[in-house]
């Protein structure tokens, strides 16, 4: 089976330990979108932490797409076309947000390009030089910014508290673990796998024709759904469990470019 569609999640999948592309595997996503097939990033992160390494691989000239917080937006590389974004309501953004503010919780909100956060934290700060974006503190419900809703949220070091309120009193919302100790909130509904549905149904191509990669909790149902699902050497057990095949390599191996070399060998050829 010759897939057309690689959907790739970024941090422990695609970048290593450094949050790099290393060069093996980059030159091996350039060559298969030569050769035909579509690449997509499918991250937890916002969409201007997906882009840099969108461009890195040169999407936006193979027509390339990302997937940004777990599918809440499906954007179009080659001129940032929004194919599917899913907000959520304002009202709810509102709500969570005075209650971090009168707690004095960590908040992060991602919103398109926009990053902010209620406070900073070390933990953030280290993320934030690691993807190479700084986000805006912001000290009152005014600045965040919700006219039309917000694609998603992030709790890291206040992740417990957080949680347990939107468990208590959001059900318009949900969170997953994305890395370790950190998750995102989402609106009710969004995740890769319905990203990724989104996306192939406007390409007019097959599920089966989508083979996907990943290595923690948000990649499980976009791993179980796909024509075949892929999971790294370093990825959680439960990931793997779901997964078709799980590679030799790690991320810090070049296990994307692995995969790329074994799906040209026909190696993950399959019907489920």
């Amino acid at each position: 089976m010759q897939y057309q569609v690689i959907v790739l999640d970024l941090d422990g999948t695609l970048t290593n330990s450094k949050k790099e592309i290393t060069e093996p595997t980059r030159q091996a996503l350039i060559d298969i979108q030569k050769n035909g097939k579509t690449v997509v990033l499918a991250s937890g992160r916002p969409i201007n932490g997906v882009a840099p390494l969108a461009k890195q691989l040169r999407l936006q000239d193979f027509g390339g797409y990302m997937l940004s917080f777990n599918g809440a937006r499906v954007t179009r590389c080659s001129d940032g076309k929004i194919i599917y974004n899913k907000l959520i309501p304002p009202a709810v953004c509102r709500r969570l947000l005075a209650y971090c503010f009168e707690k004095n919780l960590q908040l992060q909100i991602c919103d398109g390009m926009i990053w902010k956060v209620t406070k900073m934290t070390e933990q953030t700060m280290e993320y934030a030089r690691e993807v190479g974006v700084i986000p805006e503190v912001i000290s009152s419900m005014e600045e965040a910014g919700w006219e039309n809703g917000i694609e998603g949220f992030m709790a890291t070091s206040d992740l417990q508290r957080v949680a347990e309120y939107i468990d208590q009193y959001l059900p318009e919302i949900y969170y997953v673990n994305s890395e370790p100790g950190c998750v995102d909130i989402m609106a009710s509904g969004v995740s890769k796998w319905r990203g990724i549905k989104i996306l192939a149904e406007s390409l007019n191509i097959a599920h089966e024709d989508i083979l996907t990669v990943g290595n923690y909790y948000n990649d499980i149902d976009m791993l179980q759904h796909a024509g075949v699902g892929i999971a790294v050497a370093n990825s959680l057990p439960e990931v793997k469990d779901v997964a078709d095949f799980v590679t030799e390599y790690d991320n810090n191996h070049d296990a994307v470019a692995e995969i790329i070399s074994k799906m040209l060998h026909h190696e993950y050829d399959m019907i489920k």
